[in-house]
Parts: C-alpha cells; sequence; structure tokens
C-alpha cells in the first residue's frame, strides 16, 4: 500500500488540502472558502473557530477520498504575520487580526519619523508594516491594555491550526522571522522588542523551531472531528510563501523565485541579512535550510493585465482568462521591445519594492499620435515584468540562474517570455499550481521521519522553459533605464503633487 501524505493550506480567502503519494501524484483535494470580516475601516479579522472548522471539513474530505488508503502525516502552511491570540484557557482572545489589517498605520508612521524601527530593520531585514504582530500588540494595549494583559500566547495563522490539531503550540522560522528575530543570531532579539516598547509581547510568542520537526500527534478529538487516524504525525506549522519555494525544491543560496499574481513576488535565497535601518521589503528564515528567504513584492502584477484588458471588453473580453489572454497576445506580438518608446509605471495601488511609496500611481509615458492600443498593452506587460528587474537590481543584482515561474501570469506564453528578456536568465514554469500544498505535505513527511523535505520534493513535471532571447535583453537594457529613471523622477514628482490640496468633490 502506498503511503500519503497531506498538505494543508489555511490562506486568507480559501483554506486547501491535497493528498499525494511520494511520487507527488495528488489522490484527493478539498478546498473551503474563507471570508475576512472588515467591520471597520482599515481591520482585517477572521473568526478563528471558522477557519479552524474550515480546515477541519477540508481533512475531513481528504479523509474520505483517501478511506482504506495509509495516511502517514499533515504538513501544515498558512498565511503569515497576524495576531491570532489565545487566553489562559487556551481559547480565541478575540477574532485574528491578520496580515493586511491596517490600523496601527499612523502608530507605525510615527515610529519610523522617530528611528524606531531601526533596530528592527537591522535585525530582521524587514520593513515591518502594520499587520505584524508588534505593531498589532501596541494597538490592542492603547485600546484597552486590561484586555491585552488576558491574552497568553500569540500564535500566526498555521501555529492556530497546529493546535487545534495537537495541542501543542510552536511556531517555525519563517513564521517567527517577522519582525522580532535577530536574522544572525536566529533568536529572538530584546532590542528589537524593546526599540518599539513591546517587551511584554515576547513571553507570549513561541520560540521559533525547524518546521521539519514533529509539532505533535493528531489527537482523539481531532481524529474523530476530520476522520483521520489518531497519532497521525503533523508537522510545525510554515509560512504559506516558504511551503511553496519548499514544493518548488528550493533552498540555497542564489536560487530565485517569482510569482506573478495579482500581485507580484521576487524571493531571493540568500546567505547575507541586510543590516541596514529601512530594508527594501522583508526577510524570512528558510523552514528547513539556513537559507534567508529575501522578500520583495510589488503592489500590482497580473492586476495591472485584468485592468488594461478590461477597459477593452469588445476587442479584448473573453469568457476565460486564456481567451483573454491569446487576445492581447495577438497585438502585443506585433509591437517591438519597447513598446515603440512607451513605459507604464505598473503602480496601479501605489508601490512597496522596491521602494516604499503608497501614494504613487501607474501611468503611461511617451505616448504619441501613433500609439496603438497594442503598443499600450506591450507596455503593460513589459512595465510590470520591468518592476520585477527594478526589485532584482536593487537588490543584488540580476539573478545569476535560472528562475522559477509561477502563479496566474505564468500562464501566459508571451509574459513570460518577456520576463525572461527582461532578467537576462531562463524562466522555468511548471505546468502543476500546489507548490505550496505540496511543499507543505513534503515537509510534514521530513516530520515524520520520511526525508530531507527538498529531496522529497522531487518529482516528473513537464516544465516549459523560456529560454532569454539575448538580443532581446540587450534591447531590453536600455529600455529598462528608460524605466528606472521615469520611475525616480515620478516619485520626486509625486512628493511635490502631495503638497497641492486639491478641493474635495
Amino acid at each position: 500500500m502506498t503511503k500519503i501524505t497531506i498538505g494543508l493550506d489555511v490562506g486568507t480567502t480559501a483554506i486547501k488540502a491535497a493528498a499525494y503519494r511520494s511520487d507527488g501524484t495528488c489522490v484527493a483535494k478539498s478546498e473551503q472558502a474563507t471570508s475576512v470580516l472588515r467591520d471597520a475601516p482599515g481591520h482585517a479579522e477572521q473568526d478563528m473557530q471558522k477557519v479552524w472548522q474550515g480546515a477541519r471539513a477540508c481533512l475531513a474530505e481528504i479523509a474520505e477520498s483517501c478511506a482504506g488508503e495509509e495516511i502517514v502525516s499533515i504538513g501544515i502552511c498558512g498565511q503569515g504575520d497576524g495576531f491570532w491570540a489565545l487566553d489562559a484557557q487556551d481559547r480565541p482572545a478575540g477574532h485574528a487580526i491578520l496580515w493586511n489589517d491596517t490600523r496601527a498605520s499612523d502608530d507605525l508612521d510615527s515610529l519610523v519619523r522617530a528611528g524606531r524601527t531601526d533596530a528592527i530593520g537591522i535585525g530582521s531585514g524587514t520593513s515591518i508594516w502594520p499587520g505584524t504582530s508588534g505593531m498589532i500588540w501596541r494597538w490592542l494595549k492603547a485600546k484597552n491594555v486590561d484586555e491585552a494583559a488576558k491574552i497568553d500566547t500569540v500564535f500566526t495563522c498555521a501555529d492556530w491550526i497546529g493546535f487545534c490539531l495537537t495541542g501543542a503550540k510552536a511556531t517555525d522560522f519563517s513564521n517567527g522571522s517577522i519582525p522580532f528575530i535577530d536574522l544572525d543570531d536566529r533568536a529572538y532579539s530584546d532590542a528589537q522588542f524593546e526599540s518599539i516598547e513591546c517587551e511584554d509581547l515576547k513571553p507570549r510568542l513561541m520560540t521559533p523551531r525547524r518546521a521539519t520537526e514533529q509539532l505533535g500527534r493528531l489527537t482523539d478529538a481531532a481524529a474523530a472531528e476530520t476522520g483521520l487516524p489518531a497519532g497521525l504525525s503533523v508537522s510545525v506549522g510554515t509560512l504559506d510563501l516558504a511551503a511553496m519555494i519548499v514544493g518548488m525544491g528550493l533552498d540555497q543560496p542564489g536560487q530565485t523565485m517569482l510569482i506573478m499574481g495579482t500581485t507580484a513576488v521576487v524571493n531571493i535565497l540568500t546567505d547575507k541579512a541586510d543590516r541596514v535601518p529601512v530594508p527594501v521589503g522583508a526577510s524570512a528564515l528558510h523552514p528547513s535550510s539556513d537559507t534567508i528567504i529575501r522578500i520583495l513584492a510589488p503592489s500590482t502584477g497580473a492586476a495591472a493585465f485584468d485592468w488594461f484588458t478590461a477597459l477593452h471588453p469588445l476587442s479584448l473580453g473573453g469568457d476565460t482568462a486564456s481567451e483573454v489572454s491569446e487576445k492581447l497576445n495577438a497585438l502585443v506580438e506585433t509591437v517591438p521591445v519597447g513598446s515603440n518608446g512607451v513605459t507604464f509605471l505598473p503602480y496601479l495601488n501605489g508601490e512597496r519594492a522596491p521602494f516604499v511609496a503608497p501614494d504613487m500611481r501607474g501611468g503611461f509615458l511617451g505616448l504619441g499620435a501613433g500609439t496603438t492600443k497594442a503598443d499600450l498593452g506591450r507596455a503593460v506587460m513589459e512595465g510590470t515584468a520591468l518592476s520585477l528587474r527594478h526589485c532584482f537590481e536593487s537588490h543584488s543584482g540580476l539573478p545569476t540562474g535560472p528562475v522559477q515561474l509561477t502563479g496566474g501570469g505564468s500562464k501566459n506564453r508571451v509574459w513570460c517570455q518577456i520576463i525572461a528578456d527582461i532578467i537576462g536568465q531562463d524562466v522555468i514554469v511548471s505546468p502543476l499550481s500546489d507548490q505550496g500544498l505540496w511543499g507543505a505535505a513534503c515537509i510534514g513527511a521530513a516530520a515524520a521521519g520520511m526525508g530531507d523535505p527538498i529531496g522529497l520534493a522531487r518529482r516528473d513535471e513537464d516544465a516549459i522553459t523560456y529560454r532569454t532571447d539575448l538580443q532581446a535583453h540587450a534591447a531590453y537594457c536600455s529600455v529598462y533605464r528608460r524605466y528606472e529613471r521615469i520611475s525616480t523622477a515620478m516619485r520626486r514628482l509625486q512628493d511635490d503633487l502631495n503638497a497641492i490640496k486639491e478641493p474635495t468633490p
């Protein structure tokens, strides 16, 4: 009988589970939608019990689908950061406050201006945001210090689900990285807690561990609720992005993974911490190796593609995403590198990497009387790819080896080629889109003693490789210089525009 491993991915908008054979074949999948509560401006919360109910339902479906199979382990990953709190009786101390909650924005701005977050940037390699545990803890204490004092344990999402399954408390290095870990010491830094007056948060956090360690075993109660066998090995939960990186077989410095989803993400594996007061992006420790994952996330990725095609429903509309893509591709392929001088800045939602500028907005520059819709469409695809290169150039330079690409944009062949030509490296795209679930399953199997997760993650995939066109890359080097100069100038202009108080309609 083939052994089955389960991966569980508890995201912000959906919870997914999948069961795998050792060769990576998926034998069962389940998915449950989740909802985010936005009861006030800037608030983003989830009911912790309902999240557990969704995870439990997914696992129950997997158990039913795999009846008669030998299930040996569960690996968990989930949305990172935020504030998932328990009281002294190990009950949820209210709703979870999520990573994208912004209620602490004003407080954070004042701390940054006073230089009080510098120690965190230097230690953790991360520019913190309002939805990190320290900022939420400060907000809770300011609102009601007595209620905050009742909080006994502060988790991340994956930690909470692991606790529900096993009754054990832990966090892994990737989830524990932001914002208080010292990347060199791989331990929490007292100076970082002190810098934002969160010393009283430290005893409420779990000491980070390897995700490949066993968190515990499935309790009788959780077994009864899910239909899975009691005593099943469960690994320490990890960050969803970290699980995806494991699922792609990446754990060495110099390796790179890109995501072209609604937003974009550049993930650079390195062995060097960024020791600066205000780093670009964030850093997280790898869940199974000593590598640091540098995370640079431009605010707009495939959302720019969707925005542009939606402006032209008659000529670029379609019943499926692939139909829309092929219609735009047919136009774009008639336009040369550089979009006939048109540059698109993809700051439709502001920008957060390689620089932070929430007030920035997108735009086209270089329009002329002869500019066509095809020119604009190619400029949109180039602009989002150039923002990825901008992240590389702002960090450590262009990648030195092939990069792996995933996300919705990876299904567009023209876009993939543009990215390969702009960054000057071959782009490898897997036809599979379950790397996070597969990575979680491999981490779970490793915690059950079945081997190294990176070795376990190797599976046969009919990957597509987009080879860099050296001539196109040389041309794109000039296009990038144009893009970077325009971006720099527009940032200065935006500062001037922010000083203009326009009348409210």
